[in-house]
């Protein structure tokens, strides 16, 4: 990958944590988050405290936003618990890229 692709690749990464960041603001308030920076490596439950009712916002306002291309539901379905718990906004942010085609395939392989 050369210093272009890197950028592109860096560039829409930054587009959907951006996105996933201000979902996070309107479901949990920005006074919250206020100590808070959200990043890639932010977790869902220890950093943010998202409840379960909480998921269900962050659900539908991924549907709102990337349709049927990002189904939130079917995504942590396989995960176990512990997994659940301990999810980085990161990896949402990976999942998002590769179910939108934010990352070409190549970049993948990577």
């Amino acid at each position: 990958m050369n210093t272009t692709d890197t950028a592109d690749a860096t560039n829409r990464t930054d587009t959907v944590l951006d996105d996933v960041t201000g979902m996070l603001v309107e479901i949990v308030g920005e006074d919250f988050l206020l100590d808070v920076e959200i990043t890639g490596d932010t977790t869902f439950s220890e950093d943010l405290a998202l409840e379960s009712i909480e998921f269900v916002a962050l659900a539908e306002m991924l549907q709102k936003r990337y349709g049927d291309r990002v189904d939130f539901a079917a995504f942590i379905a396989d995960m176990d618990l512990t997994e659940i718990m301990t999810m980085s906004v990161g990896t949402l942010v990976a999942y998002i890229e590769g179910r939108t085609g934010a990352v070409r395939p190549e970049d993948l392989a990577r």
